[in-house]
């Protein structure tokens, strides 16, 4: 059986919906029953033995696979095709109590018991050496089942132990700072010992950051996040290479994500995956949630260069951490699904596939409830599957974007440290308030590590890169120099990979392309405001206030777009713009205050609207209303979106010169033209067989 190449998993050409499995929870005699549902449902790919360890291993080195051999059978028969887990997400009671030195140890020195679930150091070798023998003779036994049709090594990576503190792990670390700098000297330099006779005399000396009485070095923090990232990744890679060694390469092997996640550096796992994955639990009292969830979707997207990626958890109704778990409404699951799918998600599926009746997460809604079949969830459920199932030609489709957000892991580690001029800023937050405005507006966005080519962008935005790079600094400068339109925010460019302060003023990096240089930063207390006035031309007017963060900024070769009123900082420049010099380049932009949201959303689609980005639409959508496009070789797909509560009449004109398209409604086919209404809550998919132009 031999996979197709267009889709995310060759194996599987349709988009996937279905959820985690869980038949070893259950007696055998159920298992029939849920593959029968599972076939009412539409269900096409369950994920199985992701927490089955102490079945598949009861004991140290005694298997027992006759269960899972029989779930799968029971799988290619009924035509449901599964993603196998290697199980090593969850280690059995036995290894925590006969090697307890595999378990994770505080940064207080405190060793976690087994009992949960990732109750394992990251570094342990006997965890590593236990975990391969697991997956190699699974992927070994299942290579060539044909109901296999893609891999799960682990799951949720760091959701519990990101990180471990034990003399393991500080072996370890030594390690790995050994092939990053290759000399105690080196290390010294970087880490800037210098300073309160840190200095090391012997590798021994050097420990992760454990608890201390003051703060830590800030570069030994930051170099921590990286080995963490990488100690996790480096067990992931482990158990990917002994699978490939068994399987097809038709077979992707992937784990899930948890979109913007601080303790892993996914540009790195993503590139060590053959498919992204990724896992969306929206709170719901949060009334703008599916902002985050268009965010994380395109985060994804990005992830894997554009590529299709999986919706591999999510729950169709309540879950169960939060301290209050309302369930989902079902316009709710079926709209924030669609989402997932509108910008880029080829799965839909979930956690779990039947409720638990007993442990932590019994009271997490499973696509089969408690009730059964005869309830509200269950009826979305299938509705939703045969939905799906009805759009399998958007499979593969993709998405091109004009605009790209710069987002760097390592600079939101070190931006988030103490020891800092503010350190209430949130990279989440400020990315946030940037991505916003220009999604309402109905931009396809990406988002992109500093060191890629930014100049494929018409529009690059730079919210927060308070470190950056050689590299970074060079590509922000090539996109404006390439005629890209350059935005770059507040406390960027300040230190370099060691987070060590470039000198000669802020922000060294990118003093001559902004035309200007930045004498002290003035992050503001939490109340405190500062007054702004806007320059003529700039689409700003009246009163205008800054938060949170302010700076003393010099112009030599920028237009002042706004600047402070009052104070110290009185007549000083507070937004700058610099036209870039010769035919055909760039324009470099600063914004040095934290702004109010509306404001900072007119800047940016005013700075959006002039750099050439162009949106999905002619006409800004009504508020509430999401606007996402996929695209085959053949076919554009529209979606409408609305998440307000009243109905909304969206007009679907492209933008610029293109020619009109002649949009369908799905799944009637019927003819769309002009306008659109979407009911409140809703959501209406289009398609056309225009072919994709670099406009649209």
């Amino acid at each position: 059986m031999n996979g197709d190449e267009r889709y995310a998993i060759p194996r599987l050409p349709a988009l996937g919906f279905g959820g985690d499995w869980n038949p070893e929870q259950w007696e055998p005699s159920v298992w029939a029953e849920d593959l029968r549902l599972m076939v009412e449902a539409h269900v096409n790919l369950v994920t199985v033995g992701v927490f089955s360890w102490a079945f598949l291993e009861p004991a140290p080195g005694r298997y027992e696979f006759g269960w899972l051999d029989t779930v799968l059978d029971a799988c290619l028969a009924a035509g449901v095709r599964v993603d196998l887990a290697t199980a090593t997400a969850s280690p059995p009671p036995w290894l925590g109590h006969l090697w307890p030195e595999s378990l994770p140890v505080t940064d207080q020195g405190v060793r976690l018991a087994y009992g949960a679930r990732q109750q394992y150091c990251p570094s342990s070798p006997i965890y590593r050496d236990k975990a391969l023998a697991l997956a190699d003779r699974i992927s070994h036994r299942y290579a060539d089942h044909d109901a296999v049709v893609m891999w799960h090594v682990g799951n949720e990576y760091g959701a519990h132990t990101p990180a471990c503190w034990c003399d393991t792990s500080a072996e370890a670390f030594r390690d790995w700072l050994v092939k990053r700098y290759g000399s105690l000297d080196v290390l010294n330099d970087s880490w800037a010992t210098a300073f309160w006779s840190q200095r090391f005399s012997d590798w021994a000396e050097v420990i992760p950051p454990r608890r201390t009485p003051y703060f830590p070095n800030p570069t030994q923090q930051l170099d921590f996040k990286r080995f963490s990232s990488d100690a996790m990744l480096d067990l992931f890679r482990a158990e990917r290479d002994v699978i490939r060694g068994h399987s097809a390469p038709d077979k992707p092997i992937t784990t899930n994500f948890m979109r913007f996640f601080p303790h892993a550096d996914y540009w790195a796992w993503a590139a060590a995956e053959d498919l992204v994955s990724d896992d969306w639990y929206p709170d719901l009292a949060d009334s703008s949630s599916h902002v985050e969830g268009a965010a994380g979707a395109d985060l994804m997207r990005s992830l894997g260069d554009g590529r299709p990626w999986l919706l591999m958890e999510q729950a169709v109704s309540a879950i169960n951490w939060r301290s209050v778990n309302p369930p989902k409404s079902g316009g709710e699951y079926r709209r924030w699904s669609l989402q997932q799918v509108a910008r880029g998600a080829d799965a839909v599926l979930h956690f779990q596939w039947r409720a638990a009746v007993g442990g932590a997460e019994k009271w997490h809604s499973a696509m089969l409830p408690h009730a059964g079949p005869r309830t509200r969830t269950w009826r979305s459920v299938v509705a939703l599957g045969a939905e799906l199932e009805s759009l399998d030609s958007l499979a593969g489709a993709r998405t091109h974007a004009d605009v790209g957000i710069v987002l760097d892991w390592n600079s939101w580690w070190a931006l988030e440290l103490d020891s800092r001029p503010s350190t209430g800023l949130s990279l989440v937050s400020i990315i946030r308030q940037w991505y916003e405005p220009l999604w309402a507006r109905g931009y396809a966005i990406d988002f992109v590590h500093p060191e890629s080519d930014l100049s494929r962008y018409p529009l690059v935005l730079v919210p927060q890169l308070y470190l950056s790079t050689d590299a970074a600094a060079q590509s922000v400068i090539d996109a404006a120099a390439a005629g890209s339109t350059v935005v770059v925010g507040y406390f960027s460019g300040a230190v370099d990979e060691s987070d060590h302060v470039r000198l000669g003023g802020y922000p060294a990096p990118w003093q001559d392309l902004l035309g200007l240089w930045v004498e002290e930063y003035r992050p503001l207390l939490p109340g405190q405001s500062v007054d702004l006035i806007a320059h003529e031309g700039t689409g700003l007017s009246g009163a205008l206030k800054g938060r949170e963060w302010t700076e003393h900024v010099h112009a030599t070769d920028a237009d002042v777009v706004l600047s402070y009123v009052g104070g110290d900082l009185d007549g000083a420049p507070a937004v700058t713009r610099r036209r870039l010099p010769g035919i055909g380049e760039g324009t470099a932009w600063y914004i040095s205050v934290g702004l109010e949201a509306p404001d900072l959303g007119a800047l940016l689609l005013d700075i959006g609207a002039a750099s050439g980005a162009l949106p999905i639409l002619h006409t800004p959508p009504p508020t509430d209303v999401e606007v996402a496009v996929r695209e085959t070789e053949t076919e554009r797909y529209l979606f409408l979106l609305n998440h307000g509560t009243t109905g909304q009449e969206v007009d679907i004109s492209p933008p610029g010169p293109a020619r009109r398209p002649s949009w369908r409604l799905l799944p009637s086919r019927e003819q769309a033209d002009g306008a659109v209404v979407v009911p409140a809550g809703d959501v209406v998919i289009l398609v056309s067989n225009q072919e994709r132009t670099s406009d649209s």
